[in-house]
């Protein structure tokens, strides 16, 4: 391997050859993000057949010449106020033992950003706490915050924490049934909603936008989503419809998984002008109808999208931090960040 050396340090970078570098790309992943079985069906998912040529960069440590880290970016299409932009995720930041010193990571990091950025508008990623000074030093601003909202469908587990079995499994019981009715009636205000499960995306929804004013978000088409969802190696993911009795097309939609008895929603959009409330409302009877004990649900949203979760029981149970950089900074748009995990790499 020929790797460029770098202004005189013991390390380079150079794209990854997938054929040839295969094998040393998945040790450094197993080595230093686990989660053996995993790794070489994303190197296969994930950049081989991405839609949009994701990139991967690797670190070459030159006295041995052996991968040592590597550095994704994978493509997302977006779009703010109509303007369609090119935005780079940054993933499979990654470097094994022994190599995990600022110099490795920065030159490893410097890389990838400035090779999104001959070609993108912006890059974007979800450092953990140990990366954020990495990403900070690299001009990265934080917009955002990647926050998980739960919210309970079964009540007695939670009660069990607090109180004797059976009086938990009795009031329990009770509160289910109250909040069942309350949003049974609450779906009830409007025209009757109708909930479908499919395997795969719709065939037209995916074309509407349902954007908000000022805020940046991915481009969720019916291609982006089947490719990261219904062609995902990594999880299964269903698609859950809602549809307004008499209309043809759903007036909003969910990605869901389920793990165990949580209904993990990966993916949502509602119509701003629809019933986003009473489809909530669906979301939670159709989490029941599974059995799930509660529903979790994870994004960087806008405040009314925050509002109306809060308003229908959800809580915060954590947080991650959105990093990005644009590629001229004292030129970047005003906007808020709309992510949820379409837009990560698992």
């Amino acid at each position: 391997m020929n790797a460029p050396l770098a202004d005189g340090s013991p390390y380079a970078i150079t794209p990854a050859d997938f054929v040839r570098d295969q094998d040393a790309v998945v040790d450094v992943w197993r080595s230093s993000l686990h989660d053996d079985q995993a790794r070489a069906l994303k190197l296969d998912w994930f950049y081989r057949h991405a839609p949009h040529a994701a990139l991967l960069q690797v670190l070459v440590h030159q006295p041995s010449q052996a991968i040592v880290g590597t550095a994704g970016v994978g493509w997302r299409h977006m779009r703010l106020d109509g303007r369609a932009l090119r935005g780079g995720l940054l993933a499979d930041m990654a470097v094994m033992t022994g190599h995990r010193m600022l110099g490795p990571a920065l030159l490893l990091q410097r890389t990838a950003c400035e090779v999104a950025l001959q070609v993108g508008d912006l890059v974007y990623g979800f450092p953990n706490p140990n990366a954020v000074p990495v990403v900070k030093r690299l001009g990265y601003v934080h917009v955002g915050d990647m926050t998980t909202y739960v919210r309970a469908v079964r009540h007695t587990s939670y009660l069990a924490r607090r109180l004797p079995a059976a009086l938990a499994g009795l009031l329990g019981t009770g509160i289910d049934r109250l909040v069942r009715l309350r949003d049974r009636l609450h779906r009830l205000t409007g025209r009757r909603l109708h909930a479908a499960w499919r395997t795969t995306p719709h065939e037209a929804v995916h074309a509407q936008a349902w954007s908000s004013p000022g805020t940046l978000e991915g481009v969720h088409d019916r291609d982006a989503l089947q490719w990261r969802f219904a062609r995902c190696p990594l999880a299964s993911f269903r698609f859950l419809y809602v549809r307004r009795d008499g209309d043809t097309q759903p007036c909003a939609w969910f990605v869901c998984r389920q793990d165990g008895d949580t209904l993990r929603v990966a993916d949502f959009k509602t119509d701003p002008a629809g019933d986003a409330s009473r489809s909530l409302a669906v979301l939670a009877d159709s989490a029941f109808r599974l059995g799930c004990r509660s529903i979790s649900l994870e994004g960087c949203l806008p405040e009314g999208e925050k509002a109306l979760l809060r308003r229908h029981g959800f809580f915060v149970r954590q947080a991650r931090p959105v990093y990005a950089r644009w590629k001229q900074p004292d030129a970047a748009p005003r906007a808020a960040f709309r992510l949820t995990p379409f837009d990560e790499d698992e």
